[in-house]
């Protein structure tokens, strides 16, 4: 096990070495493309690998995951994951996880209030769905094509 860590730490410092890393004290980045960018509020033209922010994250074009500490993701994202506390929105992400989440298409939204146009599995206080089995339901919607 011990062995694994050791090659993770290795691969993930090989990697760092050659990534394009970017650091925005409040969104000063909008020209700029990177594999990783970090900031209190961060937002570049795109992002390929992973954005981190302490509050806003707001690139328009992230293909990896985009992670907010206390604050908000708003991207018009197709990549893995966006996590923030408060608000996520982006147009094709696969998992949001947060207060309030909206998107066109995703796979998996857990949060109080969740909006979509069609989402395979909705959980939150409440949950709008336009292709769920119902377009309105409390605590978990399903797209209706699960059942077909």
């Amino acid at each position: 096990m011990k062995k694994i860590a050791v090659a993770l730490v290795i691969a993930s410092c090989a990697f760092a070495s050659h990534a394009d890393a970017v650091w925005s004290w409040w969104c000063e980045n909008n020209q700029k493309s990177a594999d990783v960018a970090f900031g209190i509020g961060s937002k570049c033209s795109a992002v390929e690998g992973l954005e981190l922010s302490l509050i806003y994250s707001g690139t328009p074009k992230v293909e990896g995951a985009q992670l907010s500490f206390w604050g908000i993701n708003c991207s018009e994202m197709a990549g893995v994951l966006q996590l923030a506390p408060w608000f996520n929105k982006g147009e094709e992400p696969c998992v949001q996880l947060g207060f309030l989440n909206f998107n066109k298409i995703s796979s998996f939204t857990w949060g109080l209030l969740n909006v979509s146009d069609k989402t395979a599995v909705q959980l939150g206080l409440l949950n709008l769905n336009k292709n769920g089995f119902l377009p309105i339901f409390p605590f978990i919607n399903i797209d209706k094509a699960l059942f077909e």
